[in-house]
């Protein structure tokens, strides 16, 4: 013994003689302290004599009290923990002691009572006792004769897992009994020998091991991921211990058994199991049924997912050969791992699977395997999907993604199974059902301006998805079920047989009208997917191989059977047949020979299609869009070959009436330019104008069978620069003498493409015309204050009041002067007499406008008020277009006079609305060339509403907001005042919008009407300062004006003082106003 070791002898010899006498908790934590202290090679060598009072107390056949008991323990943990055991009696008086502590005096098999801290405390010390022993002696407690022994304390540990709720002495439990099992990763490397040794005895245990440990995992989440992974590893690491390829070996079992197991009792012969290669394989079999439920498991917590990776690692790899039966379910566990949303878990599963892949993937069994699940898969994918919550079929998918790339290349040859490619196809078909019943997709409609401007800053956000909008499936919602999906299917597309898998989709796309949209959603993803750019760990491949699959459903898409579907009730093509017309019929014959080749050929009257069909045929039209784009991103600038076929038809639709196929074209047409390197669409249209032109001409001539045609040259006059205009001159031109002959079939048609036309010339040809030049110069306010006199006052306000009293006396007088300037209208005939005889040319695009305004000044009395509305609308936006060319427009501002004036006392009063900002509209163009017809014609009509309506607005509650009456009258009064300014109005007239417009004033109008008026008195301010006061006095006058000079007399307003009048608070608004 060394001097260290004799001076910590004196220390602890007091202690433990004081121990031995007095069984205190203080002694025994004193004891610890010195122990503490100790070196541990000192502790070492007073091993036995640290010891020795701690398991006297243990031996005692009445119980301490518990806290004594815990601290004895914790004491004896201390001393195994930093030292070896070398002595078997220690190490069986000791263990057997533990485990007597442990059980039940009085059931047998069964946890004593008592507190979880002391349970804690007695298994963590035999865990300690368990790593302190030496491998000499191990050999002695794994022998035959300590079997019972063993057994006992896997028993007792199985036991306090199971039902204890402490989760700390849970996870101590399993492992202390993975310390037993010899298989934790804190116990030293063993001899293959002791391996074996230790695998036989655990060999008896291992249906009770297995089974309580399966039932911890497939447990309630509850007790918590940490237990769930203990038993996870427990499982494992003690089932590939017992079944390892390795150890599991008849001949050598069986010589360890008669090495050290000789004189032993027939009786405790027979608890030894012989691990023959019989019970491997039944044991084996029952396993299966273990591993299908663990491998079933679904955990929030990643860590138990890993968990059940390493968990399928480890049989998967040590058992081969003995767990053969359970690769199947153990694969199926992995591949359902790989796709998970932490990237420790899918990273170290696809590791996994590509080793195990790699090692074992030439054999004909695991291919077999792997071929049987997918088909078993596909097979009760669609009835999961039906019926299965967004968990299990996220699971399902999963799995199906996971063969499949795990499968790889090998995929060619499964799929040239009829079978398994029936299977697989018709599962994808049933699963990607979308939903028709929503009636938001027929209902929503194109604005009349089309989609908005596409901008091509960057390829667009969510290029293959609908913009805004997600796809709706009949048996899913969960976004992550279709990305799931559409990687299946992108995998088919990268691994199978291109033209195989696009030859057999299309069948199912021409067989039957309910497999069509799925048929035409996996064979885009299936292209989207052949080149694998788009599929994460794959090498990227060239698109030629892709390009004769493209052509081939290029063609099918743009067929007219499948592209010109009904998409409302008013369709054009509802009513003209998929088959090309009969020319030796009689009834074509005429057509053909007829000149007239734009007049739309008439047909009886379709029945009625359901909203679910026109939803359908929406849907599929977007699909097949979405496969153009597909291809443009599939193919690159290689898809230019293509554009002859493809640009025509996607114009087309992007001026569909339908919101969702005008969007879906939308996206098409960038994803066109961003792949075929295009930097705008311009561009694009430009660089295929020719063939685009050409294609719009033939079309008109043949209207009847093209009735899009119009949709095409309004979307290209949208989208292009003025470049194009002449190149669609004569098309235009068509266009103008098809309306003037058959203004009754297809004029709406016609009229949207000339109010496109007319709203590209200003787009292309802005105004720069200054808007002030319209305005009539603000009248002089006179200021009779300061230096000037009311003489001069007088006498200027008497030559004024003459000249406007001779102006309203005869209109025929044309030669009074307007302070030195003459009015408009004279100075317009005189420009006109005196200029020259040769005037300049008449640009192109103000000739197209001129003859447009032709048309509408004929159209402006249909029956059909839509229409006037249309031609209102293209009215408006042709006077602006002609704002810069006066010696064209106020000709044709005369010329629309009369049919305009019409349409302000129209029937409808949306059209009524439309007119008045037409009026604006002049107004604001033709200025002061107007005034003396709107005073005459116009003004009349709007007072006489306005006096009216006002009675109305006055007595009605909130509702009355919502109406269209409350429409007109606030575009009305929010129009009125920059209209009268641009007219340039007198006093008199003033005076007349005034009185009409005072009832709004009062506090009982509707808000919005209040404020409107108010605009038209701010208006009115600037022209007529006096009148406007005069009349606003006349109603409210919160104090009598002052004269100006004593000599005048005090005059008292007719308006009310109170300021509790309905008036009071606008009018002293706008009194504040001209202060």
């Amino acid at each position: 013994m060394s001097e260290s070791a004799k001076e910590a002898f004196r220390r602890l010899r007091p202690c433990c003689v004081q121990l031995t006498k007095e069984q205190t908790v203080q002694n025994v934590s004193e004891l610890r302290r010195l122990l503490e202290e100790t070196a541990g090679e000192d502790l070492q060598q007073l091993q036995e004599y640290a010891l020795f009072p701690l398991r006297i107390l243990l031996k005692q056949k009445q119980r301490l009290h518990e806290q004594l008991t815990q601290a004895v323990l914790e004491c004896m943990t201390q001393v195994f923990q930093h030292t070896h055991v070398h002595h078997w009696d220690m190490l069986e008086d000791t263990f057997t002691q533990l485990c007597v502590l442990l059980s039940s005096p009085s059931n047998n098999g069964q946890v004593a009572d008592m507190s979880e801290e002391l349970k804690l405390a007695v298994v963590t010390t035999l865990k300690s006792l368990l790593l302190a022993a030496d491998s000499s002696l191990l050999v002695k407690l794994y022998s035959l004769q300590c079997l019972p022994l063993i057994g006992h304390a896997v028993s007792i540990l199985l036991s306090v897992t199971e039902h204890e709720s402490a989760r700390k002495l849970r996870l101590e439990t399993m492992e202390c009994l993975m310390v037993l099992a010899g298989c934790h990763s804190g116990c030293a490397d063993f001899s293959p020998s002791l391996e074996r040794q230790i695998a036989d005895s655990f060999a008896s245990f291992l249906p009770g091991i297995t089974m309580t440990l399966c039932r911890v995992i497939v447990g309630d989440a509850k007790q918590g991921h940490a237990v769930i992974v203990c038993a996870t590893e427990a499982w494992s690491k003690i089932v590939a211990m017992v079944m390892s390829d390795s150890s599991v070996d008849a001949n050598q079992s069986e010589r360890s058994i008669k090495s050290h197991d000789v004189g032993v009792s027939e009786r405790l012969r027979s608890l030894q199991v012989r691990r023959s290669q019989d019970w491997c394989s039944s044991t084996a079999d029952k396993l299966k049924v273990l591993v299908q439920r663990i491998a079933g498991v679904t955990h929030p917590n990643w860590r138990v997912r890993l968990a059940l990776v390493e968990f399928a690692d480890r049989l998967l790899m040590e058992c081969t050969k003995t767990l053969q039966c359970c690769t199947a379910p153990l694969l199926q566990l992995l591949v359902s791992q790989v796709g998970d949303d932490y990237p420790q878990v899918s990273a170290r599963c696809t590791q996994v699977l590509g080793r195990y892949a790699d090692e074992h993937l030439c054999s004909r069994p695991l291919v077999e395997i792997l071929e049987e699940n997918l088909h078993a898969l596909a097979t009760a994918l669609p009835r999961l999907m039906r019926a299965a919550d967004d968990e299990k079929k996220l699971s399902t998918l999963t799995l199906t993604h996971g063969y499949l790339k795990l499968l790889g290349s090998r995929l060619v040859t499964l799929l040239n199974s009829a079978a398994h490619l029936k299977r697989l196809s018709l599962a994808l078909v049933q699963v990607l059902e979308l939903d028709v019943t929503d009636v938001r997709i027929v209902g929503e409609r194109t604005p009349a301006g089309g989609p908005p401007a596409i901008s091509m800053e960057g390829p667009p956000a969510g290029l293959y998805v609908l913009p805004n909008r997600t796809k709706r499936f009949r048996h899913f919602q969960d976004p992550r079920v279709y990305q799931l999906l559409r990687q299946i299917c992108q995998l088919l597309g990268y691994y199978g047989d291109l033209s195989l898998l696009v030859d057999h989709f299309l069948d199912l796309y021409q067989q039957s009208s309910l497999h069509r949209k799925q048929a035409i959603l996996i064979l885009n993803e299936i292209l989207l997917g052949s080149t694998g750019k788009e599929l994460p760990d794959v090498a990227a491949r060239p698109p030629e191989e892709t390009t004769d699959s493209i052509c081939t459903l290029l063609e099918e898409y743009i067929s007219p059977k499948n592209w010109h579907l009904p998409t409302s009730s008013q369709s054009e093509y509802t009513d003209i047949s998929n088959t090309p017309p009969d020319w030796s019929s009689d009834l074509t014959a005429s057509l053909k020979d007829s000149p007239d080749w734009l007049i739309p050929r008439s047909s009886p009257r379709a029945p009625q299609t359901s909203y679910k069909t026109l939803n359908s045929n929406i849907l599929l039209i977007c699909l097949q869009l979405e496969g153009i784009s597909i291809f443009a991103k599939v193919l690159g600038e290689d898809f230019k070959l293509l554009l002859l076929q493809s640009l025509y038809p996607v114009l087309e639709k992007l001026g569909d009436e339908s919101a969702v196929i005008s969007e879906t074209a939308h996206t098409t047409l960038v994803s066109v330019c961003v792949s075929c390197g295009y930097s705008s669409v311009a561009q694009l249209i430009a660089e295929n104008a020719d063939y685009l032109v050409n294609d719009i001409s033939l079309s008109f001539r043949h209207f009847s069978l093209n009735p899009r045609a119009p949709h095409v040259l309004r979307v290209i006059l949208q989208r292009s620069d003025k470049d194009i205009l002449p190149l669609v001159q004569d098309t235009i031109e068509e266009i103008l003498v098809a309306l003037d002959r058959h203004h009754e079939d297809r004029c709406v048609s016609f009229l949207s493409v000339l109010q496109s036309l007319v709203a590209a010339v200003n787009r292309w040809f802005p105004g720069n015309k200054n808007e002030e030049l319209n305005k009539r110069p603000p009248r002089t306010v006179w200021d009779v204050e300061g230096t000037q006199s009311i003489r001069d006052f007088l006498v200027e306000y008497h030559r004024t009041k003459r000249l406007a009293d001779g102006l309203l006396g005869d209109d025929d007088i044309t030669d009074v002067e307007h302070d030195g300037k003459e009015s408009a209208e004279d100075a317009g005939n005189e420009e006109a007499m005196e200029e020259p005889d040769k005037k300049p040319e008449v640009p192109a695009h103000i000739k197209n406008v001129l003859e447009v305004l032709d048309r509408c000044r004929h159209l402006m009395s249909s029956g059909d008020p839509r229409l006037r509305l249309q031609v209102l609308d293209i009215t408006c936006e042709g006077l602006k277009a002609l704002q810069d060319s006066q010696d064209q427009l106020l000709p044709q501002v005369h010329q629309l006079w009369q049919p305009f004036t019409h349409r302000l006392e129209d029937s409808e009063p949306l059209v009524i609305l439309k007119a008045f900002e037409t009026l604006c509209m002049m107004g604001k163009v033709c200025g002061d060339f107007i005034r003396k017809r709107v005073v005459k014609e116009v003004w009349p009509k709007v007072t006489t509403f306005l006096t009216n309506q006002a009675k109305i607005s006055m007595k009605v509650g909130p509702a009355y907001t919502h109406t269209v009456a409350h429409r007109l009258q606030s575009i009305i009064l929010q129009g009125l005042g920059p209209l009268c300014a641009q007219l340039g109005v007198g006093e008199t007239e003033v005076d007349m919008i005034a009185c009409a417009c005072i009832p709004y004033l009062s506090a009982r109008q509707p808000t919005k009407l209040q404020e409107a008026a108010c605009g038209v008195f701010d208006a009115l301010l600037q022209l007529e300062p006096d009148a406007v006061w005069l009349t606003l006095c006349d109603v409210y006058c919160p104090a009598p004006p002052q004269p100006p000079h004593p000599s005048f007399p005090l005059i008292k307003m007719s308006g009310s003082t109170s300021e509790k009048s309905e008036y009071a608070g606008n009018v002293t608004q706008l009194l504040e106003k001209l202060r």
